[in-house]
């Protein structure tokens, strides 16, 4: 007699799967991750664009601009005034002209109102004053005029030092001079950046005395430029 192997599902698991229902959803942590490393690419790309972008202009301006740094220099120098005064002070006035020219034959330049200009002796200055602000146009020279006045103390040992350099006629002086300054392109003047220069103009004269034009036997100057927006 064959025997017949019947199976059977049981209801009550079958229930069991139907209430399982789908399975969960993976963990968020790998996606994340990923969404965070996409970000910092894509703000290294946008940021390395933008420098590309720059370079790019800065290059375009180059050629087409050709720019070039404007060439300074002391033209003359004038004493009005060298007097030692009833208080032990020395009181000085001089009347200096720098020649400033612009070989750019596409920027011109602003010279602006906070400037400051000085000159040095043995490390301390001697008189101090500003000029007018002006603007430089494209392949110009201009001569500046400025008239410096100072007043402060001498020791003896200054005095000494003076005198014998004065005897040998050559006196060292140091002109320093900051001036901010604006490149500018056009007939209508459109502001490129700002700059701040500054320049140390060494210079040996053979006196220094009162209404007398002192030769010039030395010049030699320095500059250095600061960025700012």
């Amino acid at each position: 007699m064959n025997s017949s192997h019947k199976s059977y599902v049981s209801l009550e698991d079958n229930n069991k799967d139907k209430k399982r229902g789908p399975p969960p959803p993976p963990r968020d942590g790998a996606g994340c991750c990923c969404w965070f490393m996409s970000c910092i690419c894509w703000c290294l790309c946008f940021m390395l664009l933008l420098c590309v972008i720059f370079m790019a202009a800065v290059a375009i301006m180059y050629f087409v601009f050709r720019p070039q740094i404007p060439v300074y220099g002391i033209d003359s120098l004038q004493v009005k005034a060298f007097e030692m005064r009833n208080d032990s002070k020395l009181y000085t006035e001089m009347a200096v002209v720098v020649r400033c020219e612009n070989p750019n034959k596409k920027i011109g330049f602003k010279y602006g109102e906070d400037n400051s200009v000085s000159i040095m002796y043995s490390d301390k200055e001697l008189c101090a004053g500003k000029f007018e602000p002006f603007l430089q146009a494209a392949k110009n020279t201009v001569m500046i005029n400025m008239t410096l006045k100072g007043e402060r103390e001498v020791d003896s040992k200054e005095k000494e030092q003076f005198m014998a350099q004065q005897k040998e006629g050559k006196i060292p002086l140091v002109l320093i001079w900051k001036i901010p300054v604006t490149p500018v392109v056009g007939e209508h003047i459109h502001e490129l950046w700002n700059v701040r220069v500054g320049a140390n103009c060494s210079m040996v004269v053979d006196n220094i005395q009162k209404d007398k034009t002192p030769n010039i036997s030395h010049k030699e100057c320095s500059f250095a430029a600061h960025f700012w927006t």
